[in-house]
């Protein structure tokens, strides 16, 4: 019999990369850095010569760096024992009110993209590089513009692209009948340039009034207190306050929440790289079931092995007893910056501190926008695990979508 093969495609499809780490301690009065500072604000401190990405002037380290990587944040999935459920969310609603942490709302609102690109709005918001925005439309099919740090980016389809008579780059399947590149325009607002008056900036502004002139959707999301006036107040925006949803899973069959032994290159039981690939991706597909609120991880579960023929793992042979256990789930929807994200994970760390007990692990999956998957190769999805035994370690997961 032949093996089943995907058919041919100019697309890639979404890949995984696992990680382990050691985080150091974590001391509250100094936290460590989970915020990346535009290289427009160090630009006079730093020398000419200095290298560096553009919008990367500070290094971060995983598993920050795999967060800030979503770009947007769409959902966030707190997953823990339940007998730490109270002391953590009690942590996260006592947290001062920071520009990481107190904004857990965000805006609908209807504007042209030339709107965003005049008034006060432009110098007061866009110029400060203090919000993250994000219009209506599917990417491969129609028209999105996206703003985070003060950069704007432009997916476009051909015809506008031509239309525009910007300068950009192609994005998406090349050749082929039907299969029509499409074209990505970027703009830096930060630089000195990008002000009204100047050539490259009229040249925007011109396609905003002739082409990019009808209204849109857009989420938006301010990481820093409003100015007063909020020029945002002209457009009638609609506020939306999000608060995390709470879900109990009551009797639920356990794996191993240690870390896997067979991490342990060069010591410990079972260095084989197939056996750490196994025991990370089943220790992966619990926690996913975990947040679907699937029946397969309960205790009591009785399919028919017909229909379903998964098992929660054990840490023994066939006739070990599984431990149960009672979890919670906190869960966020809405739009975020990967900032509030990371600021939230270092509250929950936080408020389980290390401990050698069985109830000292957590996990959080942080989700991007549907929209926003491998335009640019960024994560499309990150999940963090702390294990029950090392609690200084962690396990990471990153999904990288491609179109």
């Amino acid at each position: 019999m032949l093996p089943f093969s995907p058919e041919p495609s100019v697309l890639q499809p979404a890949k995984c990369f696992f990680s382990h780490g050691a985080m150091g301690h974590i001391d509250p009065a100094q936290p460590p850095a989970i915020e990346s500072i535009p290289s427009s604000t160090l630009s006079s401190s730093l020398p000419a010569s200095t290298p560096g990405a553009p919008h990367t002037a500070r290094r971060l380290k995983k598993p920050w760096a795999s967060i800030q990587a979503l770009t947007f944040v769409s959902q966030v999935d707190l997953v823990l024992p339940r007998a730490c459920a109270d002391e953590v969310q009690a942590k996260l609603a006592q947290r001062p009110l920071t520009a990481s942490s107190l904004h857990q709302r965000y805006a609908r609102v209807r504007m042209s993209l030339g709107q965003v690109l005049q008034g006060s709005f432009f110098t007061e918001y866009v110029k400060a590089g203090s919000i993250l925005m994000l219009s209506e439309g599917r990417l491969g099919q129609d028209n999105v513009f996206s703003l985070k740090d003060g950069r704007l980016t432009l997916y476009l389809e051909r015809e506008t692209y031509e239309r525009a008579g910007l300068v950009g780059k192609t994005h998406g399947a090349k050749g082929g009948r039907g299969l029509r590149p499409r074209w990505i325009v970027e703009f830096d607002l930060n630089e000195k340039a990008m002000w009204p008056g100047k050539s490259g900036f009229d040249r925007l502004l011109y396609a905003c009034q002739n082409v990019f002139n009808t209204p849109v959707t857009w989420l938006f999301c301010s990481m820093f207190n409003a100015p007063a006036p909020d020029p945002l107040d002209a457009f009638s925006p609609t506020w939306v306050t999000v608060e995390p949803a709470v879900t109990q899973h009551a009797n639920i069959a356990l794996p191993p929440l240690g870390r896997p032994a067979s991490l342990l290159v060069g010591g410990g039981v079972g260095s084989d790289r197939l056996e750490t690939e196994e025991a990370v991706v089943e220790l992966y597909e619990w926690l996913s079931l975990v947040r679907l609120g699937s029946p397969r991880v309960e205790a009591a579960d009785t399919i028919d092995q017909y229909l379903s023929r998964y098992s929660v793992p054990s840490s023994g042979g066939e006739t070990s007893e599984t431990p149960v256990g009672d979890l919670c789930t906190l869960r966020w929807r809405g739009f975020f910056s990967p900032t509030w994200a990371c600021q939230t994970l270092l509250d929950a760390l936080v408020a389980m501190p290390f401990s050698p007990s069985a109830n000292a692990w957590l996990a959080m999956s942080v989700s991007g926008f549907a929209t926003s998957m491998g335009l640019t190769g960024d994560s499309a999805e990150c999940t963090f695990f702390r294990p029950s035994d090392t609690p200084r370690e962690y396990l990471l997961w990153e999904v990288h979508g491609h179109e």
